[in-house]
């Protein structure tokens, strides 16, 4: 498992920040876009410097669903801890990716 980088002040990522976010990502976390994350920008979840650069708050968008969070009104993305991330339309409709590897939580009892 890879080291969480340290957040920065700064609105760049740097390296080891980049390298963390497009390794735990690996394409466009926008749901069902396969763009991969070398071709993507590294996004702020929430807008800098109300969010920070940091892994908490980044996640891979290619530059058309970068540009559609950024410029189209009504779309709301909420990213947890462990980079699980929310998107929800303007009408309401709300998907999940997480990044590849992190199961969903489990619900069932354990047999023992």
């Amino acid at each position: 498992m890879l080291d969480r980088p340290a957040a920065t002040d700064d609105y760049r990522p740097g390296r080891a920040l980049h390298r963390f976010v497009t390794t735990r990502d690996r394409t466009c976390r926008m749901p069902g876009c396969r763009v991969r994350a070398g071709h993507a920008d590294l996004d702020h979840v929430l807008p800098h410097p109300e969010g920070a650069t940091d892994c908490t708050n980044l996640c891979c968008l290619c530059r058309r669903h970068h540009r559609l969070k950024t410029h189209a009104r009504g779309w709301r993305f909420d990213m947890d801890r462990d980079g699980v991330l929310t998107v929800t339309t303007p009408t309401g409709i709300t998907r999940v990716t997480r990044p590849p590897g992190l199961r969903e939580p489990s619900t069932e009892t354990p047999p023992f």
